[in-house]
């Protein structure tokens, strides 16, 4: 989990069409209704899920209320509310359902509350961090090798004198800066450096 700053606004598309549907289900609301404020949303957070910042694309996401429809309905077309997830099963909004939680990524504090170590799992620095991380199911054995996989990728160029957790330090910085410039058009881009900044 990483901070979104959220300082777009609703796109007027997306608002003139979300009158519509005031008084509809939310799950009534075209899919085509909602594509001006997924590609912004998309934007937003650099292309990466809401809470475990995997590489996402439009079509692979689901609008994620960060507070529920069921418990906030008034909240339910604010942009302040909208975040994009990932479909991932048992993990994320998924998990999540319609608890609230107790640290979220428009949460200043989420960066510094939850780091990552070496292994992939990310470390919680409070109580709520961990609850967090435990709701959202976001040390999973998958996405812990996914992310894993990334750190290999590049660990040749950290600080072998160092600890397991982060911070770590960079041995090579030139070699990493090549490496991070070359994959500017891989998908997974801006989730290495997502890694980069939890482990730094």
């Amino acid at each position: 989990m990483q901070r979104i700053d959220k300082s777009g606004k609703m796109p007027e598309q997306t608002r003139k069409a979300f009158l519509k549907y005031k008084s509809k289900k939310w799950g009534d609301i075209p899919y085509e209704t909602t594509v001006p404020l997924r590609e912004q949303l998309l934007a937003e957070q650099h292309e990466l899920c809401c809470y475990c910042c995997q590489s996402i694309k439009d079509k692979t996401t689901h609008l994620e209320h960060l507070y529920s429809r069921k418990d906030y309905p008034n909240r339910r077309f604010d942009y302040e509310n909208l975040l994009l997830s990932c479909d991932t099963p048992k993990q994320c909004d998924n998990a999540k359902g319609n608890q609230e939680l107790p640290l979220h990524p428009l949460m200043n504090e989420c960066d510094e509350e939850i780091k990552l170590n070496l292994a992939g799992e990310l470390v919680s620095y409070t109580e709520r961090a961990a609850q967090a991380i435990e709701i959202l199911n976001l040390n999973n054995r998958k996405i812990n090798y996914q992310r894993k996989g990334l750190i290999d990728a590049v660990s040749f160029t950290f600080d072998p004198t160092q600890a397991y957790g982060s911070p770590i330090g960079i041995q090579d910085l030139q070699t990493l800066t090549l490496i991070i410039e070359y994959m500017k058009e891989d998908p997974r881009y801006q989730e290495l450096k997502y890694i980069l900044n939890k482990l730094t």
